[in-house]
């Protein structure tokens, strides 16, 4: 239950006090055309600005004194820590920075458009929803066996009863136009949460490496302390529900079976009768599996962030306790030489209780050839040249057109919105073996509405050059 001091807390998170602005309809309306309308996750700075003046010029036309900063001006507002509705960011090695909604402005966006006024409210899906919940919490909850074989067993008597009766009657119970459109509604929903939910796990991941690097500034601090809190902290993240949500996701996405499964059946619902017009027209469904590859992507690049910025932590503690153990040498030898011309009377006049082991490289046994060596078969000797049959090699390697490739991808594209690397090669397949394979991962690194993932997968190539290939997981989109 939450208190005053609670509430308090909630008024300052960035959502609510984008809500509180004085431009808030301005700001919101101009996020909304410019990310949401045109379903864009990241927009280059220049584009971003262009937009702006667009639409404040727009807005000006009905009173010219109205929003009188720069654009410039409203982008450096909204991008600092006090406000907090965009995230300014460089990809690779780009000149221009992009601009992206943080989890504040997405959840923004997503109250708003909670808010609007729908033609009906749907509570018929929405209980039964919660039945099925509560039903499926209540079953995979006990482990045991004789309760799960008597559910199991009610379920699998309801499902004969149901094939008998149609069978028997020839009727199919199916859903209403009202019940497909309030599901599907709730699809959408669902949907676009997601979205705000994959970029809040971004920002825990961004979090955990600024409190590495918060630490690193303490005095005193250790290697083991800064690895143990990221471990810790990885582990915490990994483990909870939306850490354990994510991972089990990037899974999930990168099934080809699973993807395919997907479109097929978006594309299924996008062609009911039922659903109307309102609904036909948000695309979101659509573009979803390719948004939610570049929002994980990005997830995973903070993960890859955060473990360089601890690998730069440790190198630099190294370099400081380096530091002072040659000062601590510096001023042992100082003491040396201050006592050379008087040294201690006394033998013992210092003791070392526990001597520590020393072990070099100069301790180890020098390498010597052996008496005898016994080979197999007679000696050849290198010349160093190339005779002319390995040239006529190098001129018989097949020349791999990157305009071919790309028709190809093109063409699988034509009844899908996303095709994985596995089914290029089915429709196509390769005629020059792995060298053909390469070519299609050129061209999925040249486009960023493509993805390419870490993880590999064996494919089978066919034909004269047929052979077993680990190569990178690759999506293909239309963007």
């Amino acid at each position: 239950m939450m208190d005053y001091h609670d509430i308090r807390l909630l008024l300052e998170l960035p959502a609510v006090r984008l809500l509180r602005s004085p431009n808030a309809a301005m700001l919101l309306a101009f996020l909304q055309r410019a990310f949401k309308s045109q379903q864009r996750l990241s927009i280059p700075e220049g584009q971003l600005r262009e937009l702006l003046q667009t639409f404040l010029d727009e807005l000006r036309e009905s009173d010219p004194s109205a929003f009188p900063q720069t654009t410039s001006q409203y982008l450096d507002a909204w991008c600092d820590e006090t406000h907090g509705f965009l995230k300014k960011y460089y990809v690779d090695a780009q000149t221009e920075p992009v601009f992206e909604l943080t989890s504040g402005a997405e959840k923004a966006l997503l109250w708003l458009e909670s808010l609007r006024e729908s033609k009906f409210v749907g509570t018929e899906s929405r209980l039964e929803s919660i039945f099925d919940d509560l039903h499926e919490i209540l079953n995979y909850a006990s482990s045991d066996p004789d309760k799960r074989i008597e559910q199991l067993t009610a379920q699998s008597d309801a499902i004969r009863a149901e094939i008998d009766r149609i069978r028997v009657t020839g009727a199919v119970d199916t859903f209403t136009p009202v019940q497909i459109q309030e599901r599907f509604g709730r699809v959408l929903a669902t949907a676009r949460e997601l979205m705000g939910d994959f970029r809040q796990v971004e920002e825990n991941f961004k979090r955990i490496a600024q409190e590495i690097a918060e630490r690193h500034s303490r005095p005193g601090v250790t290697k083991g302390a800064i690895v143990g809190h990221m471990l810790d902290s990885h582990d915490a993240l990994r483990q909870s529900a939306q850490g354990q949500s994510f991972y089990a996701f990037w899974e999930l996405l990168l099934s080809p079976d699973k993807q395919a499964e997907f479109h097929e059946a978006v594309e299924r619902a996008y062609d009911l009768e039922a659903i109307g017009d309102d609904l036909r027209g948000d695309r979101l469904l659509r573009h979803l599996i390719s948004r939610l590859l570049r929002e994980g992507e990005k997830v995973v690049q903070s993960h890859q962030r955060m473990s360089t910025s601890l690998r730069r932590v440790l190198d630099t503690i190294s370099l400081q306790e380096r530091r002072q153990i040659l000062e601590l040498i510096r001023d042992v030898q100082a003491a040396a030489l201050a006592t050379k011309d008087n040294p201690p009377s006394q033998e013992d006049f210092f003791e070392i209780e526990h001597f520590p082991s020393v072990f070099s490289a100069m301790r180890r046994e020098l390498w010597r050839a052996k008496d005898s060596v016994v080979l197999k078969g007679g000696i050849e000797l290198a010349d160093g040249s190339i005779d002319l049959n390995d040239l006529q090699r190098f001129t018989n390697l097949p020349q791999i057109q990157l305009r071919k490739l790309r028709e190809n991808v093109a063409t699988c594209l034509n009844g899908n919105y996303s095709v994985t690397l596995e089914q290029v090669l089915d429709a196509f397949p390769p005629r020059h073996g792995v060298i053909e394979v390469l070519g299609y991962l050129i061209l999925a690194t040249q486009e960023s509405r493509h993805f390419i993932s870490e993880e590999t997968q064996v494919i089978d190539l066919p034909g004269p050059r047929r052979g077993r290939w680990n190569v990178p997981r690759v999506l293909f989109s239309k963007g």
